[in-house]
């Protein structure tokens, strides 16, 4: 089956304590508080316009990261790039601040992972991450991903080159993460 119509069904995806889902304007307020990686929205108008153009457009493979005790947006995961046909993609994310070291970023990419595998049908999974961002690493880490390559590559927000490392996991990977942590060697 082709991994958009599966991304279709399971626009809404549940763990313990987040709802991924997709975004909504009333969101706005939420987002405009992340601390991005990229320049900030100078505007409320302007964090309207960006989750309407780049998330509601389009929403397939973008989830809003909902705490659900809270009932407030904390964050994004999406697919930045998909190939159906090397059944692989690419996961961005981030995470407002005032919720790192709670393992929520963690849960998020854990459960997309296991989806990304289960129920869409791809084989690879791709981060990449700049080299100066160690929480984003721990994130990898903790996740089950892989250190492939460090390279240098051009940030598409400050067009500024900057050191980045591949973090990679494959299906086969996966399996084995899952069946290790299940016995506790994790």
């Amino acid at each position: 089956m082709n991994i958009y119509v599966k991304l279709a069904e399971f626009s809404i995806i549940e763990t313990k304590r987040l709802l991924l889902r997709p975004f909504d304007l009333k969101d706005a307020e939420d987002m405009f508080d992340l601390k991005f990686v990229f320049a900030p929205h100078l505007s409320l108008s302007e964090t309207r316009f960006s989750i309407a153009n780049d998330y509601m457009k389009s929403p397939l493979g973008k989830w809003a990261i909902e705490l659900k005790s809270e009932l407030r947006l904390i964050g994004d995961i999406h697919f930045v790039k998909i190939s159906d046909k090397n059944q692989s993609a690419e996961i961005g994310y981030v995470l407002n601040q005032n919720y790192w070291n709670q393992g929520l970023l963690t849960e998020a990419l854990k459960v997309l992972t296991e989806f990304s595998f289960e129920q869409f049908g791809l084989k690879k999974l791709i981060l990449l991450i700049d080299k100066e961002n160690v929480p984003s690493k721990k994130v990898a880490l903790k996740s089950g991903y892989h250190l492939i390559k460090k390279f240098k590559g051009t940030n598409q927000y400050s067009k500024k080159i900057r050191d980045f490392e591949q973090y990679e996991l494959r299906k086969s990977d996966d399996e084995i993460y899952q069946k290790n942590s299940e016995i506790g060697e994790i």
